[in-house]
C-alpha cells in the first residue's frame, strides 16, 4: 500500500473504487507521533451486529473501549471483531501542517472520500473545542451528497471505538500496525 499524493480537495478516483458504497462512516484522531485520522466504514447489514459484540467486550465499569490504555487482550479482540464483521478502514497522516490546519486537512479529504463512495452517515468523534470547525468542513464537503454527519461522544456510539483501534493501531506501528493492515484499503497524506 502507497500513500497518495493527490490533490488533497478531490479524492482519488481509485480510493473511491476501494471503499464500500453506502457505509456508515466513524473517524477518529490520533495525536500522537504526527497527527492522523482513521475512517473505520461498516456496512449496514453489520451495524447492529458490530455494536452489540464491541460492547460486550467494553470492560466492565467503563463506558467504552479506549485503546490507549487498554490491555493487549482488548486490543486483539477488538481488531478480531473488526475483521469478522468485514470492517474496512482508510487512514489519512496529514504532513507539512500544524494545528488545527493538519484537522482541517484530514476532515475534508475524509468527507470528499464519503461523499464520492456514497456513504450513508459519517460520525465523528466529538471534540466541543473544534465541532463548529468541522461541522463547516463538512458542510462545505458534503452539502451536494446525501451523506448525513454527526458528532457523537464515543459513550453514544460504539461503532467510534472502530476508529480509535484503526487509528491507535496505526499510529502505534510495529505488530500493531500490522495487524490492522489487512483492514486499512487506503492510506493518503495530505499536506
Amino acid at each position: 500500500m502507497r500513500p497518495t499524493d493527490s490533490n488533497p480537495h478531490k479524492p482519488d478516483p481509485q480510493t473511491v473504487d476501494e471503499l464500500p458504497r453506502r457505509a456508515h462512516v466513524f473517524i477518529d484522531e490520533s495525536k500522537s507521533r504526527g497527527y492522523l485520522m482513521a475512517a473505520a466504514f461498516v456496512h449496514p447489514k453489520h451495524l447492529q451486529s458490530l455494536r452489540r459484540a464491541l460492547r460486550q467486550l467494553r470492560p466492565r465499569g467503563r463506558r467504552s473501549v479506549h485503546f490507549n490504555g487498554a490491555r493487549d487482550e482488548l486490543r486483539h479482540a477488538v481488531l478480531d471483531v473488526l475483521t469478522a464483521h468485514e470492517v474496512t478502514a482508510m487512514v489519512v497522516l496529514s504532513t507539512g501542517r500544524r494545528g488545527l490546519q493538519q484537522r482541517e486537512m484530514c476532515v475534508r479529504k475524509l468527507a470528499q472520500c464519503c461523499a464520492a463512495a456514497e456513504a450513508g452517515v459519517v460520525v465523528l468523534d466529538l471534540d466541543e473545542s473544534v465541532v463548529s470547525k468541522d461541522r463547516r468542513w463538512l458542510y462545505e464537503e458534503l452539502h451536494k451528497s446525501e451523506t448525513r454527519y454527526d458528532h457523537l461522544h464515543r459513550h453514544e456510539e460504539p461503532l467510534l471505538w472502530a476508529a480509535d483501534a484503526v487509528a491507535w493501531a496505526w499510529q502505534r506501528a510495529g505488530s500493531w500496525r500490522d495487524r490492522v493492515r489487512p483492514l486499512v484499503t487506503r492510506l493518503h497524506e495530505v499536506s
